[in-house]
């Protein structure tokens, strides 16, 4: 170590501190500005972000009052119109276009709760003639040939406001029931209270007229202070493009108001609610007041507050800003003298730069000992570091480059061009382990110097089973020195072997071989940057075979996928063409034949009467067929919705129990079949939707009734803490094992032979295995060809989302 050949100057020598210029700023009076302006801004960010939350406050609240206001308004307005229709619908089926008087009007007129709404009535007869007409004197309304009937419409009249005219089909077809009804009274109630304090609603047509308003509109429309064009204001015509909002506009009190609309199903009319604008004058008082407050009081405050900082702080900062200005200058010797109320903060600086000065007193002495032996460290690092710089450049532009291929042969390939290019080695290979079999091969495109043959059981012979087996670095600084190393004819001139195990989480996936052609080829820093670079090399590696794997996999499932779209799209186009096509004149063949079955057209001789029961029959066989093919659509889909209730299990198994006999007579009498209910008496209620159930039930029946030519079809039920089992036992012809698999799929008959034709459409038990699964239960079947089959229906008996069991049935 050298001693320092210079001294520090004496005090008397020292120059003086450097003083502030006059003209600048002092810190003082800098403070205070800044100080002033922050209380400001942070009162001003204050009050505004509370105003901006009491006025969207405000906007929510006023968007829901008349949201919800126009809610309830608009759905009291659709009831009211839905008991109107559904009153005098009633009240025409009593009457007929041709026997209908003015006394049948008068006492039907009479005789309705919604009299005081009625216009008039009007009877009029297929061909549009008016038959009757009351009361006299009154224009009967002029109905568009295209609406229908049922459709309230509303008329022009020679009123001041429009009238709403309903028609309705007569019981007998003989003709129409017209109402015409002042729209003012009947909706009058509906609209009478008022929104808020000073707000109203009132009900207007597509057009913008009138058709009714509350007590506080009278005054205003009395006064003729209505807008020019009611139809163009602005909260009416965001409700006719389908977004209803608030609007500010002027409304019919000739005054500005926030509005808003809604549209009235069943009729071409909106409900308008509105509030007047003065209403928010209060609030927006309320919060001028306050701001004001609040801004004097955030300025007493500051001042206050910055008088205290600038007392506390200022003073003994600018003591030590004296000493910082003489320690700067050279005076080591400088001692900081604050006064005795300084803060223990401050009191601690000045203590702090007291002990500083002191100690730059003695660092001073061993800064110059210290500069030469650091030149001389830094200069040797400096050279290490440029040469490991190197390397790892080289290393991360091998990553960079192998980092984006996902193919593991040419991934490979470029690994080791890069590598033997960059680091100048003689040979450099990447193999991959077979983890399955052992096996360690090239992952060389073409090309390879290891022997077919090699394994990780190895180790003894070879460094680069030794490095997978292991998961460990082997370095061969001399393979003529190490038995592990298993010379190859063409690499006669390697003289050093590097191999580093490629490691990917708890496996290794590959080995990095590298041989050089002289002894002692790889250093500790060398074989470090090899190491992380083999890291890299795995995670790339691992990437492409996931990546040719997934691409194999993608490639798999986009051909699945695109043969399950094309599958669901000829379902869906079948199931609608069958209902849409089968169902209009299925139902008419079955009304047809249950008309002439009853007996209205006449006396059907024997010899026909057979026949006709077989069309009917075999019309509600489709019926069901086509009502299986929805049900199971529905259900496919997720859109079915369960009834769900507490059955009592005894009555509905006697009922399904009583078809299944009404079956076996009227269409296999020919079975020899015997018919038997088993259950316990004390069978308890179960959490489910009785018609689905009821078709579970029936149909597992109706499938051991079809396909059980002699013996017995036994329906059963238990239950025990967590389940209640209901079976259909048959000795049928059975299921065997292989059409088992495929029971409960679509179109599948239970029966995989030629005697089951015509039984099965394929669809009744895929329907009740799907609702057995919408219940949270299971349908099981078990089967032996020639001995019958048993179905097992079990069901939860206690639902986590069903209601206590009624206390009669507890």
């Amino acid at each position: 170590m050298t001693t320092p050949t210079n001294s520090l100057p004496s005090q008397a020598t020292q120059p003086a501190p450097p003083r502030p210029a006059e003209d600048r700023r002092s810190l003082r009076a800098r403070w205070r500005r800044y100080m002033i302006l922050g209380m400001n801004v942070l009162a001003l960010a204050a009050l505004g972000a509370a105003s901006l939350i009491m006025i969207l406050d405000q906007r929510a609240s006023t968007n829901w009052l008349h949201q919800s206001t126009a809610q309830q308004a608009r759905a009291a307005v659709w009831q009211t119109l839905d008991n109107l229709h559904n009153t005098l619908a009633v009240a025409g089926e009593t009457l007929s276009a041709d026997t209908a008087t003015e006394a049948d009007l008068t006492c039907l007129r009479a005789a309705l709760p919604v009299l005081e709404t009625l216009g008039s009535l009007s009877v009029v007869d297929t061909d549009g003639d008016i038959v009757v007409h009351i009361p006299p004197g009154t224009t009967p309304p002029a109905l568009p040939e295209e609406t229908e009937p049922g459709e309230p419409v509303l008329s022009e009249t020679d009123s001041a406001r429009p009238r709403l005219v309903l028609r309705i089909l007569l019981g007998d077809g003989s003709g129409e029931l017209i109402a015409q009804v002042d729209t003012h009274t009947l909706w009058h109630n509906v609209i009478a209270e008022p929104l808020g304090a000073h707000g109203y609603l009132y009900l207007l047509d597509g057009d913008g007229h009138l058709l009714a308003y509350s007590p506080t509109m009278e005054t205003a429309l009395k006064l003729g202070r209505t807008p020019d064009d009611p139809a163009d204001l602005p909260s009416l015509k965001a409700a006719r493009d389908g977004s209803p909002a608030l609007k500010l506009y002027n409304g019919y009190k000739d005054a500005l108001v926030v509005g808003r609309a809604e549209p009235v199903p069943g009729i071409d009319g909106y409900v308008m609610t509105e509030t007047p604008l003065s209403d928010f004058y209060p609030s927006l008082l309320r919060g001028i007041v306050l701001w004001l407050l609040a801004l004097a009081l955030a300025f007493l405050i500051g001042e206050w507050l910055i008088r205290q900082i600038l007392h506390t702080v200022l003073t003994p900062v600018e003591t030590l800003q004296e000493a910082a200005h003489a320690v700067a200058a050279g005076d080591y010797r400088y001692h900081v003298r604050l006064p005795a109320n300084t803060d223990r903060e401050l009191s601690d600086l000045g203590q702090a730069f007291n002990h500083m000065t002191m100690q730059l007193r003695q660092s001073q002495d061993q800064i110059d000992s210290y500069t030469h032996q650091m030149e001389e460290t830094i200069d040797l690092r400096a050279r290490e570091l440029s040469r490991k710089t190197l390397q790892l450049e080289v290393a991360a532009d091998v990553s960079t480059k192998i980092a984006t291929l996902l193919d593991p042969r040419t991934l490979a390939d470029e690994v080791i061009e890069l590598i033997r290019s960059r680091f100048s080695i003689y040979h450099v290979d990447v193999l991959l382990v077979d983890e399955a079999s052992g096996q360690i091969t090239s992952g060389r495109s073409q090309g390879s110097f290891i022997p077919p043959d090699l394994t990780m059981h190895d180790i003894t012979s070879s460094v680069i089973a030794w490095a997978a087996r292991r998961g460990e670095t082997v370095y061969v600084p001399d393979i003529s020195q190490d038995s592990r190393y298993r010379p190859v004819a063409e690499l006669s001139a390697s003289q050093s072997a590097l191999a580093i195990p490629l490691p990917f989480e708890d496996n290794v996936i590959g080995v990095l071989s590298l041989e050089a052609d002289h002894r002692d080829a790889f250093v500790k820093d060398e074989i470090a940057v090899f190491e992380s670079l083999a890291n890299e090399i795995a995670i790339a590696l691992h990437n492409a075979q996931v990546f040719t794997a997934l691409e194999n996999a993608n490639r798999d499932l986009a051909q699945a996928t695109l043969q399950m779209k094309q599958a669901n799209t000829l379902k869906s186009r079948f199931l609608l063409t069958a209902s849409h096509k089968l169902r209009v004149p299925l139902d008419a063949i079955i009304n047809f034949s249950e008309t002439i079955l009853s007996g209205v057209h006449g006396t059907i001789p024997d010899t026909m009467l057979d026949r006709q029961q077989q069309i009917l029959e075999n019309g509600r066989r489709l019926r069901a067929l086509i009502e299986d093919m929805l049900d199971l659509s529905t259900i496919e889909t997720g859109r079915v919705e369960l009834d769900l209730q507490w059955v009592d299990l005894r009555g509905l198994l006697d009922e399904v129990m009583n078809a299944a006999r009404a079956l076996h007579q009227t269409g296999y009498a020919d079975h020899d079949l015997k018919l038997r209910l088993e259950m316990d008496e004390s069978l308890p209620p179960v959490w489910a939707d009785l018609y689905r159930l009821r078709y579970i039930l029936i149909n597992l029946m109706s499938n051991g009734v079809k396909f059980t030519d002699s013996g017995e079809v036994v329906l059963s039920a238990s239950a025990d803490a967590d389940s209640i089992t209901i079976r259909v036992q048959d000795t049928g012809t059975g299921i065997d094992k292989d059409a088992q698999r495929h029971l409960f799929e679509p179109f599948q008959h239970q029966r995989d032979n030629t005697a089951s034709e015509g039984k099965g459409t394929g669809l009744g038990l895929p329907v009740s295995h799907l609702l057995a699964l919408l219940h949270g239960g299971e349908l099981l079947v078990d089967s032996t060809p020639e001995q019958g089959s048993t179905f097992t229906l079990r069901l939860p008996r206690h639902p986590d989302d069903a209601p206590p069991l009624p206390e009669q049935d507890a």
